[in-house]
């Protein structure tokens, strides 16, 4: 039994040092990693909300949310409203608030060889280095989810043809770069140069991918109204619609509630590389910098690529991918990916009243 020493959720201030405190975190900011459940927990529970730096990436929300509920001696109220209505997460959570809290089996005492050059840390080796990188397995179901709603472009311009890729945001509205949908002239080859134009053809091909024995999926190609196409060369964005509604079963990526992303969060990217099949940039992807108006990673991509959807670590959009640049940091050269700030980019789809 644990004797006259406090219960973990009872300590105040909250105790961070002990093993089930952080394991309560892990749990709750792995369970529930978008923004708009979590306060209806802390309004509902009776939490301040006004208390609690929202603006951030969950994994520091649930820090401070905690932290606070328990100043605020809600914290039992508030884990009580997250178990309310999903017996898995109130059976883990039951776990935690009982007499004894059920935690992690502890590792023996490793007498071998010890490593060297590497800070010690008292949570073992499931951690290797400073930022975690642990995400629920929902994260590959939300990605899978979203991913039919990137379609490749087959673009048909007064220079020749030339593909990319684009993503439904609308009943029948694709979202690319301007660059794809608009020849910026003068073309390489003989005879009069084009004119800077709009395309005259466009193609959007649906479910261009292979399936999980690496076999071409059946793709379905959808002809566009270049009509329709709307777009604007400095921030490097362009709309266009379909010839009717796209299928239901293509998602539409929505462009608002996204949190800002932080340099040192991660981004992952849907796309056609190359023209090829649908393929996802998720590997060495953290973000290197953000403004205003881009944001930059190491997300890679290829030619084609451009026009892409740029996901934070909760799949919500934050960027339209647009191109590469290289800059000069610490006196040394480093290439990175840039995408347009997608708040930038809504702007400037309601100024135009696309939406």
């Amino acid at each position: 039994m644990l004797g006259t020493v406090p219960h973990f959720l009872d300590t105040l201030p909250f105790d961070w040092s002990r093993p089930e405190s952080r394991e309560l975190h892990d749990f709750l900011a792995g369970i529930h990693f978008r923004e708009g459940p979590v306060v209806e927990f802390a309004v509902r529970a009776g939490v301040k909300p006004a208390t609690v730096a929202w603006d951030r990436p969950m994994h520091s929300v649930w820090h401070d949310l905690i932290t606070k509920a328990r100043n605020q001696n809600r914290l039992r109220a508030l884990l009580e409203q997250v178990a309310e209505n999903d017996e898995a997460v109130a059976l883990r959570l039951r776990e935690l608030m009982a007499a004894e809290p059920v935690v992690e089996a502890p590792a023996a005492v490793d007498s071998g060889v010890v490593w060297k050059g590497f800070d010690a840390r008292d949570a073992w080796e499931r951690q290797i280095f400073d930022q975690p990188t642990l995400l629920d397995v929902a994260f590959m179901r939300r990605g899978v989810e979203l991913a039919p709603a990137v379609v490749r472009l087959l673009v048909t311009l007064e220079s020749g043809r030339a593909y990319g890729t684009a993503f439904r945001i609308g009943e029948d509205l694709l979202l690319t770069n301007h660059h794809v949908l608009y020849d910026i002239g003068p073309g390489p080859g003989p005879g009069p140069d084009p004119r800077p134009g709009p395309a005259t053809r466009v193609e959007a091909w649906l479910h261009y991918e292979l399936d999980t024995a690496a076999r071409h999926r059946a793709h379905t190609v959808l002809r566009c109204r270049p009509e329709t196409i709307t777009g604007d060369p400095a921030h490097d964005w362009a709309v266009i619609r379909a010839d009717g509604p796209l299928p239901d079963d293509i998602p539409v990526v929505e462009l608002a509630d996204a949190e800002p992303v932080s340099v040192g969060e991660r981004v992952s990217i849907i796309q056609h590389p190359n023209g090829g099949v649908k393929k996802i940039g998720m590997h060495h992807n953290i973000v290197r910098h953000v403004d205003d108006d881009v944001i930059q990673y190491w997300t890679d991509t290829e030619a084609g690529s451009s026009g892409s959807p740029v996901f934070n670590e909760r799949w919500q959009l934050v960027g339209l991918h647009h191109r590469w640049v290289a800059v000069e940091e610490f006196g040394k050269r480093e290439f990175r990916n840039q995408g347009r700030r997608i708040s930038r980019v809504a702007e400037g789809l309601a100024s135009a009243g696309v939406l």
